[in-house]
């Protein structure tokens, strides 16, 4: 499908998040749901992260960061649908200690993908901005053998390309 992630099974290429982590939920008896319910849960964050929160986080965190010259246009597009898919996560945030309730699932996961990156990078300050969110990645953070992006890439963080970042 020429895209990342991508996860080889026994030579077999998969892609896509959500199944691959639905897939390595199971294999390992992990961050899966258990009841129907949870697993309900599950499935809506998963597909809200995928067609909303990352798809628009990860494009304009490219966009603001990594190319010369940014549409501005685009960005002030992407950063209102962000500021409001944000607003509904910090809503649910506020009451549920992970996206499931109260224990951490790979919706989490999912989701702190593009969350999880420096604040300059993506321009969220989230302790100040969405205080909820920010707690939330403080949790997953001290799950024990979490590490992030940059931490796992080898060689050195790539830098921003563009200068101003608004």
């Amino acid at each position: 499908m020429g895209e990342i992630p991508v996860l080889e099974v026994d030579g077999e290429r998969r892609t896509q998040t959500a199944p691959i982590l639905l897939a390595l939920a199971e294999q390992y008896g992990r961050f899966g749901g258990e009841t129907e319910q949870e697993k309900f849960e599950l499935l809506r964050w998963l597909f809200w992260d995928n067609h909303k929160l990352s798809g628009y986080m990860a494009t304009y965190r490219f966009m603001r960061t990594f190319i010369r010259s940014g549409d501005p246009a685009v960005l002030k597009h992407f950063r209102g649908r962000l500021d409001d898919f944000l607003g509904i996560l910090e809503t649910h945030l506020q009451a549920n200690a992970f996206a499931t309730g109260a224990k951490p699932s790979i919706a989490d996961i999912s989701m702190m993908a593009y969350l999880h990156y420096p604040s300059d990078e993506h321009g969220y300050d989230f302790a100040v901005s969405h205080p909820a969110i920010s707690a939330w990645l403080g949790r997953m953070a001290a799950l024990p053998g979490w590490k992030s992006a940059y931490d796992l890439l080898p060689g050195k963080r790539l830098m921003h390309y563009a200068k101003d970042h608004k």
